[in-house]
């Protein structure tokens, strides 16, 4: 009988043989994990890092505006809707988003141009965050706000109209909120107590986005940056707890405890 036709059993492949490829497919799946929570891993130590410093740079133009202004702070919003349009308006020239990238040397959103979501939402731009969720269908017609002024700060005239709270009227100047990070849209919320993440200029505590592990930065009056917790700075309701972490939102908490 001629032998040549049969296979050898040596050559064929056994279970031993099926396994190293089994466990060879599965070390490469754990490679290719392990590169992409690094690389996630970086993309958050940097944007936390621009977070950082783009607060940062953002309290050295409240201080220079300050110093202009006698202490007077800039306007938290421009009257009517969050658009290009009345961003643009003359009496939106006092508004934060107008008066503080003046004291970075950069563009206020007033002076974008025809065309200004391309400039505003870039890396480069002083009020741009790498790590906010911006609504990619929507942000063409208005600018998202991943930054907003301290709701809490603006005071009432005796009239009642709105009008800028004054550095004098601040009691607590190192531990009163003036920015933070908030939310641009709904699905940056990590909680039920969160609420307002509509990428608006103005913020309270309901509206902090912690982005980065579970934490947030905070800008306070004096220029210094934190990190915190939604519930660091929250009470159970999810509403701003004056005082709570030594965290403050209002100029005079005894005369206006929220």
């Amino acid at each position: 009988m001629n032998n040549k036709c049969r296979p050898n059993p040596a050559l064929r492949p056994g279970k031993s043989y099926m396994m190293q490829i089994l466990v060879g497919t599965a070390v490469v799946v754990i490679a290719i994990g392990i590169v992409a929570t690094m690389a996630k891993s970086g993309k958050s130590k940097n944007d936390r890092a621009e977070a950082l410093r783009k607060l940062q740079e953002i309290g050295v133009a409240l201080t220079g505006y300050l110093n202009d202004t006698n202490g007077e702070f800039p306007l938290e919003d421009a009257t009517g809707k969050d658009n290009w349009l009345n961003a643009a308006k003359p009496e939106a020239e006092s508004v934060w988003y107008n008066a503080l990238p003046k004291q970075m040397g950069a563009s206020p959103v007033s002076e974008l141009g025809n065309d200004p979501a391309p400039r505003f939402y870039q890396k480069s731009y002083p009020l741009f965050l790498s790590g906010a969720d911006y609504p990619p269908s929507k942000k063409e017609g208005r600018p998202y706000f991943a930054f907003g002024f301290n709701s809490s700060l603006q005071v009432k005239g005796e009239d009642g109209s709105e009008r800028a709270a004054s550095l004098a009227g601040i009691q607590h100047k190192d531990r009163t909120v003036a920015f933070l990070e908030r939310g641009v849209k709904k699905a940056e919320e990590t909680t039920k107590l969160q609420g307002g993440f509509d990428g608006g200029p103005k913020a309270n505590a309901k509206n902090f986005a912690p982005r980065y592990n579970g934490k947030g930065h905070i800008l306070f009056v004096d220029g210094h940056v934190e990190s915190f917790r939604f519930e660091d700075i929250t009470d159970a309701m999810g509403q701003a707890a004056n005082g709570q972490n030594n965290v403050y939102w209002t100029g005079d908490p005894d005369k206006r405890p929220n």
